[in-house]
C-alpha cells in the first residue's frame, strides 16, 4: 500500500520524514507499504522561542488561517481549554461572538492541490497526517464517502493512520465537523496514534470520534504530541497498521 504523506502546521516534508523514519522502515522492511510526501503551500513561522522544537525550516501549512496563522488558530491553541468532552472542548477554541463562518477558512485549494499531486504521483491508497495533515486527510476521508454517496465514485484511501490530529473540516463549507453535531461517519479502516500526555489529546478524540468504532483503533504511546520512536512501539504499531490493510480489503 502507497501512503500519500501530510505534515503538520509549522512543519516540512523533510522533517516529516525524519519524524516518521522509524515507522517507515517498519512497514518498509516486508514490503508493506511505501510512502509519498507532499509539503504545505502556505509559508509560515514557528512561534518565538520555538524554532528548534519545529526543525530546519523553511516551515509551511496547508491551512490558509488568511493570513494570520501565529495570531490565529495556532495562537488559541497554545491556551488549550478544557471541557467535558472533546467536542465541547473544541468549541471553546472559537473566541466568543465570533461564528464559524467568519473564522474558518476554505479546505478546498488545499485539497485540490493534494488531489493533483496524488494524479501525479498514483497508486495511492492510503493516507498518513500528523497534526493539522490528520485534519487535511480526515477532511479527504470524509468528501471521499460523500461521493461514494452521491456519484457512486470508489473509494482511493482505504486506511488511514493519524498522529496526534485534528478533527475533519466540512470539504463543502467553512466549517468543522464534530461528532455531536453530524450523522456522517467515516468507516475506512484507521489508526489514531494518541499520547495520554499530550495537552491537545482532546483534538485527536474529536478526530477518532467522527471514525466508525468497528474500524476505528486507538493506540496510545503514552507520551505527548509527539511520534513514537521506541523499537517495541513502534512493532507493535507496524502490526496494527498490517491489521488495518488487511481489514481495507472490504473497502
Amino acid at each position: 500500500m502507497k501512503f500519500i504523506c501530510l505534515h503538520g502546521a509549522i512543519g516540512n516534508s523533510q522533517n516529516f520524514k525524519v519524524q516518521i523514519d522509524p515507522i517507515i522502515k517498519e512497514l518498509e522492511s516486508d514490503g508493506t507499504a511505501s510512502f509519498f510526501f507532499v509539503q504545505g503551500q502556505i509559508p509560515v513561522h514557528p512561534p518565538h522561542g520555538f524554532q528548534e522544537y519545529f526543525g530546519p525550516g523553511p516551515h509551511w501549512r496547508f491551512i490558509n488561517d488568511l493570513g494570520t496563522a501565529e495570531k490565529a488558530m495556532l495562537e488559541r491553541i497554545r491556551h488549550f481549554p478544557d471541557a467535558a468532552t472533546a467536542e465541547d472542548t473544541l468549541r471553546m477554541l472559537l473566541p466568543e461572538g465570533e461564528t464559524r463562518e467568519g473564522t474558518i477558512p476554505s479546505v478546498r485549494p488545499v485539497l485540490d492541490y493534494i488531489y493533483t499531486e496524488m494524479e501525479k504521483e498514483g497508486d495511492i491508497d492510503g493516507v498518513i497526517g500528523y497534526s493539522e495533515g490528520g485534519m487535511v486527510a480526515a477532511t479527504m476521508l470524509v468528501e471521499q464517502e460523500r461521493l461514494l454517496l452521491k456519484t457512486g465514485q470508489p473509494r482511493r484511501l482505504k486506511v488511514a493512520l493519524f498522529f496526534s490530529g485534528w478533527p475533519a473540516m466540512d470539504p463543502d463549507a467553512h466549517d468543522v465537523l464534530l461528532a455531536d453535531e453530524t450523522e456522517e461517519v467515516i468507516p475506512v479502516p484507521s489508526i489514531h496514534v494518541i499520547g495520554s500526555g499530550d495537552p491537545y489529546l482532546q483534538g485527536s478524540m474529536g478526530l477518532y470520534n467522527l471514525f466508525d468504532e468497528d474500524t476505528a483503533t486507538l493506540f496510545d504511546h503514552a507520551k505527548g504530541h509527539t511520534i513514537p520512536r521506541d523499537a517495541r512501539t513502534l512493532r507493535e504499531l507496524g502490526n496494527t497498521v498490517r491489521e488495518a490493510i488487511k481489514k481495507s480489503s472490504e473497502f
